[in-house]
Formats: C-alpha cells, structure tokens, sequence
C-alpha cells in the first residue's frame, strides 16, 4: 500500500465524474421522466460501451498484465481472468437474489415487475392450493380463476361466533383455513340443535349460495377461533358478468345440482391437476397491482435493501476506475465514459420507479447521494489498495469486480432496454460497443 494523496485524489474525482450521471438522472426521473423507449435506447447505447470495456480494458489487459508482469501463460492468464469474472457473477447474483427480498428489487422497474410477479404467482399457487379442495370450484374452468382470486376474503372468527344461520340468504362460500365449526339444523345455536357434522381444516360449506343465492339450509357456528376464506356471492356476480365462459359453467354446475345440493362432475380435473391450470393461466400484473405491490414493498422499510443493492450495482465501478488510476495521462477513460452512460438511463428508470412505490423526493436524492460518497470512497480505497498490488492481486480483484458488472449489465440493464425498447435496442448496443471500441483505438 502505498499512499499518494494527488493519485487517491485524482481517483475519487474520476469515480464522482463517472457517477454524476446517477445524480443527473434521478433529477431527471423525479422530475420529468422521458419516454421509456428513449430511455431504453440510451440504456442499450450504455450496455454496448459497457460491455467493450469490460471486454478489452478489464479482461484482455488483465490477462496481458498476467502475461507481461507475471510471466504467465495465456491459458494460465486465462484462468485467473475467467475464475475472478465467475466469481463476481456469482457473488452478484446471490447478493441481488438475496436483497431482493427486502425491497431493494424496487431500484429497477424491470427486476421490480419480475420480482413481483413472483410473488403474485407464489402467493396465487398458495390461494389456489387452498381453493382447489372446494369440489364445486375445482369444478369451474381453471382457466377463469384469476378473477376469482379477487373475490377472496380473509375473515377471522373468534370460538361461538354464528357464520350464518338456517334460513338465511346465501350470500357466500366459506373455505375453513384453519379452524373448525359445526353445522346445525336449527336456526339458533342452541344446546339443543341438532349437530349435522363437523368441519374442520381444508373443507368447505356454503357452496351452493355462491351459485343461486338460496336459503341456508343449515347454521353453522365456529367451533373454535378459525381462519376463513370468503367468496362473496356479490362480486363473484360481477365476476361472471365478465367471463361468459365462467358464467355458462356456473349455469352448468346448477341444472347439475342433486337432491344433497352437493356439486360433483365426473369430468373435472383432480385438485393438483386443476391448480396447474389455473396456475398456468395466471395473467402478467396490472398496472393497479403492481403499483399497490410496490408500494406495499415501499412501506415494508425498503430503503436500506435499495441502498445496498444500488451499491451492488455500482461500487464494483468505482473500484476498478480507483485501481486502474495512476495518473490522467495514463488513465484509459473508455471505461468512465461507458459507465457515465450506463448509469445515466439506470438513474432515470429507478428514481421513477421509486418515486411510484411512494418514496419521497428527499429520500430518493438521499439515497443516490450517499451512493456517489460510497463510489468516491469505494475508488479511494481501491486506488490505495491496488494500484501497486501484485499483478495477481490486482487482476483477481478487477475480474471480480468486472464479473459483478457483466452480471449487472446482463440481469437488469440488458432486459430493462429490451422492455422499454423492443428489437431496435440491438443497433443501439452495437452502436455503444463501436464507439467504445473507437476510443480504444485512438
């Protein structure tokens, strides 16, 4: 180690000029956000120049570090090169699967929508679990049971409450969750009523309210505190109004109705077979779903998981343009200018997607800004780690940070620009690859 104060210096100021561009573009999409595929080109633009740099400033001058300084040979180059390069692929990934879950999947709207969807499919496939004991549901096209989804309600009920009474109108369908009750043949819970059965964990009561609205036929008390799945007859109404292809099942599903009024089709699909289905036709999320599931993730104390991923994304940046720096005359600036434009789109983006899931304007200029400190000290310390380092060394520490990059590039700003962007983001990448392969040249 070997410190220089005007060559720390000089690398903190590169670091802070190549992430500039953050705090330009979080103004940019707090203010006026420009239209997504303006954006995505210029993403795509960025990924091209990114990755020449990686190609030709990180990985082929690391190897001819090894091949001149440390006499290895050009497989052995090779190896230390692909070794480090998989290694920080790895540790991105894992870091960025992990950080995902707390929130900070939010930093970029493509992985947001991918993370979110996951969530919607995992807690449909649990829903669905669940709805798929119920004969009479399991009887409906599996296909339609997005909408039904919607109609599910949660209901707590304490020991001795009376869900419904004999009598009655039937205005729902229950799925006992957790729990028990009992079901009377009396229109009052009283120690005399006659107990037709008890239900417990799994099984259903009310079906056939859902379909006709008749009488209940019977009462049924909680048997002990329970958890239950609600289907109101009202909005499943609705529902059908929407989906004549439900509706003619659900017509079906009566003229079927024996004396017992229990439904049974011989022809509808097993529980595992029928959640499949429903699973495998769950629609991509709504505009109004995925605002709420970001702003649900927002509340859920996300801005650290954000920080910390935005540092993910970034430090390994600044950590090689610190290590690389020796002087100005000698600094290689391909590599800067390709990160300046990466980040600049990637800021738009996030600053926008933030600013949708309910983060405050402060917050957001918080947290970029405390990303463009971490960069600075980030170079710093690479710069006064590195830059006299062993050839080995410093050829491990740059493949890894470059792997973390090329795994950035091609998980988030790659399938962001395509979204946004569509097929023309191709010339745009090889456009950005070209220039950047100018520079090197000249």
């Amino acid at each position: 180690m070997s410190f220089d104060p005007t060559r720390v210096f000089g690398a903190i100021l590169l670091a802070v000029l190549a992430m500039l561009s953050l705090l330009a573009g979080a103004a940019i999409g707090l203010l006026r956000t420009p239209a997504p595929r303006s954006t995505a080109i210029i993403m795509a633009f960025g990924t091209g120049a990114l990755i020449q740099a990686l190609a030709m400033e990180l990985a082929f001058e690391s190897a001819q570090r090894l091949l001149h300084e440390a006499g290895l040979s050009g497989l052995s180059s090779w190896l230390w090169v692909a070794f480090g390069f998989t290694v920080g692929g790895v540790l991105y990934s894992l870091g960025d699967r992990h950080l995902e879950h707390y929130g900070a999947a939010l930093r970029h709207p493509a992985l947001a929508r991918l993370y979110l969807q996951r969530q919607k499919h995992a807690q449909s496939a649990e829903r669905l679990a669940q709805l798929a004991r119920v004969e009479l549901l399991r009887a409906l096209p599996p296909e339609e049971m997005e909408g039904v989804l919607l109609c599910v309600e949660p209901l707590r009920v304490s020991a001795g409450t009376v869900i419904f009474r004999q009598g009655e109108a039937g205005d729902a369908l229950y799925l006992i969750d957790e729990g028990a009750v009992r079901v009377l043949d009396a229109p009052e819970a009283t120690p005399d009523a006659s107990e037709l059965a008890q239900l417990g964990t799994g099984q259903s009561f009310g079906e056939i309210a859902l379909l006709t609205g008749a009488p209940r036929t019977a009462t049924v008390v909680a048997l002990c505190d329970s958890v239950l799945l609600k289907i109101a007859r009202e909005p499943f109404v609705e529902l059908l109004d929407c989906s004549p292809r439900l509706r003619q099942a659900v017509e079906t599903l009566n003229s079927q109705r024996i004396l017992q009024n229990v439904v049974r089709r011989h022809d509808a699909p097993d529980a595992e077979s029928w959640q499949q289905i429903a699973l495998a036709n769950l629609q991509r999320l709504s505009h109004a779903e995925e605002t709420a599931l970001m702003t649900r993730q927002a509340s859920a104390g996300a801005p650290l998981a954000l920080f910390l991923g935005a540092m993910l994304d970034g430090i390994p940046e600044s950590v090689v343009i610190g290590s690389t720096f020796e002087s100005l005359a000698q600094f290689r600036f391909t590599f800067l200018v390709a990160v300046f434009l990466s980040n600049l789109p990637e800021a738009i983006a996030s600053a926008a997607g933030m600013k949708r899931a309910g983060f405050s304007t402060r917050r957001i200029a918080t947290l970029w800004g405390l990303l463009v400190i971490a960069g600075a000290l980030a170079a710093a310390l690479g710069n006064l780690f590195l830059v006299d380092a062993s050839p080995m060394l410093l050829t491990l520490v740059s493949a890894i940070a470059g792997g973390g990059i090329l795994a950035m590039v091609a998980s988030v700003m790659m399938p962001e620009a395509y979204v946004d962007g569509g097929p023309a983001v191709g010339l745009a990448t090889i456009a950005g690859f070209l220039c950047a392969f100018l520079f090197t040249l000249v």
